[in-house]
């Protein structure tokens, strides 16, 4: 007589509750991931910017929105009839006026038409839908390596990355990333089953891509590379090959001259006005540039921060460098691994404790997956069409922007903002490679590892959301100081502060000075009949002798105000 309680083996059995959840479809994922994000909105806030970038790109759409069209006037065209102290630094002027950000005028466009729904919290899910999109595409890319890595994919491009930090912020990072992973997905849909047709959703995917970023035409020129070398090399697939070849490079190139002959229409001809800093130069040559570009971007641990959080977060990468390539050296000794990664743990919880509100510029410091990642990559990994496609634009995406971008990098920025377009295309491959590895260990070794790295990318995520808030207080509370200033015109020397101040830059009137015009301009105002004028500033010590010279005295009974590093003073100049 059968044994009625033994289970039935052609029965599967009921999964627990956790196990469940987890085996739910991508799209339940997607969805709890959106839900999530939306949720932080209310921790990290939509009132200000993280970014100056943002501002500008804030005051264009709003001016688009509201029927103004793409010029927006100038404050005090009495005393700057040049147009050379235009407040938002880096517009576009051209003979009807100046536009904030006619640079992209796609996303500015976008932008607008989410201001007319919701308001700047509108925009904010707009980028926050770019970021669901792109672990959308990454699972997708991720299933054709391996089904069981959809899941983990989504919620490491989601939440573990630095797209988590992009979605919150207004400069296209995210959705750019999702167009991205569109075009690399099609490509290789295209090329692995042989169907040309499928490789020409790709050209438009990119030429979106283009329109947002400029970035964006790496990532074509990337793909047309890859796709070239594939033509050549694989006979059966040669004509997929070749159409996602030659669309990437026709979609990405032609976008580009698209985007320049768009602005040129907007404004007229393309011009930089207003007190814009200097360009960036690299004056120890071109290759020390590229050094410096590629320190501050991939391994630099903060700006400035405490020297604790600097060590905890460099013990905490050389852990995690030493763990990986334990692992990848003497597999036999899986302790060794665990250890190194129990070390770089500890060191992420100890940085996260020092330094909740750092901003960590490096890559590698706020993306601690990518640091075993690449170290335990293999030939093996790079077994497919798809691994080899990712990983070859991904890489040459990356080369190409560590070559070009700006020595000090993207300024203020978390995880080096200029590869965010990588992330989707390279994080299924990358997680590939740590699957690939975990036989390597036993189970329980296996589990304490991953669980090591899941700490670091928990603390790394939290230190990034911690940041955007304290980042987006400090701005309201200078805005806001810079508001209760009893001043006729506002002046500054910094050119992020006007475009911070984008909530009430409606009813203020700014102007942006050069240190050297400073004096220059505080004389124009006093001749155009201004007595009081707000000055805000950075850099006292420097901006004091012109400040001297113009007779700039404070004004009795109105303190000045002290908002971090910055100061505001009330002075009086007629």
């Amino acid at each position: 007589m059968a044994d009625r309680t033994a289970p039935d083996r052609a029965t599967p059995q009921r999964r627990g509750g956790l196990a469940a959840a987890w085996a739910s479809p991508v799209w339940v994922h997607l969805g709890v991931l959106a839900v999530v994000l939306v949720a932080l909105m209310a921790v990290v806030g939509t009132s200000t910017s993280f970014s100056a970038d943002e501002g500008a790109v804030i005051v264009q759409a709003r001016s688009l929105a509201g029927g103004d069209g793409w010029f927006v006037d100038h404050p005090v065209p009495e005393v700057d009839p040049t147009g050379a102290n235009f407040p938002l630094e880096l517009s576009q002027h051209g003979p009807e006026g100046w536009a904030p950000f006619a640079k992209h005028p796609l996303y500015a466009l976008l932008l607008a038409g989410a201001d007319r729904l919701g308001g700047v919290p509108a925009m904010v899910l707009l980028s926050l839908l770019g970021t669901v999109a792109a672990a959308g595409l990454a699972a997708a890319l991720a299933r054709r390596l391996d089904p069981a890595l959809s899941r983990p994919t989504v919620w490491v491009v989601g939440l573990a990355s630095p797209l988590l930090f992009d979605g919150y912020l207004l400069i296209a990072h995210s959705a750019a990333a999702a167009l991205a992973a569109a075009a690399v997905l099609a490509a290789v849909v295209a090329i692995e089953r042989r169907r040309p047709a499928v490789a020409l959703a790709a050209a438009p995917a990119l030429a979106a891509c283009v329109l947002l970023r400029s970035e964006g035409l790496f990532v074509a020129l990337a793909l047309a590379a890859a796709a070239g070398a594939v033509a050549i090399r694989n006979r059966p697939a040669r004509a997929a090959a070749a159409v996602v070849a030659l669309g990437a490079a026709a979609g990405g190139i032609g976008a580009y001259l698209l985007d320049r002959w768009w602005t040129a229409q907007i404004v007229g001809g393309e011009a930089v006005a207003g007190a814009a800093a200097p360009a960036a130069t690299d004056s120890g040559g071109f290759l020390a540039g590229r050094i410096q570009g590629f320190v501050v971007t991939w391994l630099l641990p903060s700006y400035g921060g405490g020297p604790l959080v600097g060590l905890a977060l460099f013990v905490m990468l050389l852990a995690l460098m030493l763990g990986g390539l334990s692992l990848r050296a003497y597999p036999e000794n899986g302790h060794r691994a665990v250890a190194w990664g129990a070390a770089a743990a500890a060191a992420a919880l100890v940085a996260l404790v020092a330094g909740p509100g750092t901003v960590v510029p490096g890559l590698l410091l706020a993306f601690p997956l990518a640091v075993p990642g690449l170290l335990l990559v293999r030939r093996t990994t790079l077994g497919s069409t798809t691994a080899r496609l990712a990983a070859a634009v991904g890489g040459l995406f990356c080369l190409a922007v560590a070559t070009t971008q700006y020595a000090k990098g993207g300024s203020g920025e978390w995880g080096g903002r200029y590869f965010a377009l990588a992330i989707p295309i390279a994080v299924p491959v990358l997680l590939l490679a740590l699957r690939n590895a975990g036989p390597r260990l036993d189970r329980k070794a296996a589990r304490s590892a991953a669980l090591a790295l899941a700490v670091c990318s928990v603390a790394m995520a939290v230190m990034g959301l911690t940041a955007l808030r304290s980042s987006h207080r400090a701005v309201a509370e200078l805005v806001a100081a810079a508001d209760r200033a009893p001043a006729d015109v506002l002046v500054t020397t910094e050119g992020a502060m006007p475009r911070f101040a984008w909530p009430t830059f409606d009813r203020q009137r700014w102007l942006l000075a050069t240190p050297e015009g400073l004096e220059d301009l505080l004389r124009r105002l006093r001749e155009g009949g201004y007595q009081r004028v707000g000055f805000v500033t950075r850099h006292p010590d420097r901006d004091r002798p012109a400040l001297q010279r113009a007779g700039a005295e404070p004004v009795d009974g109105t303190p000045s105000e002290t908002v971090g590093a910055w100061e505001i003073h009330v002075l009086q100049i007629g």
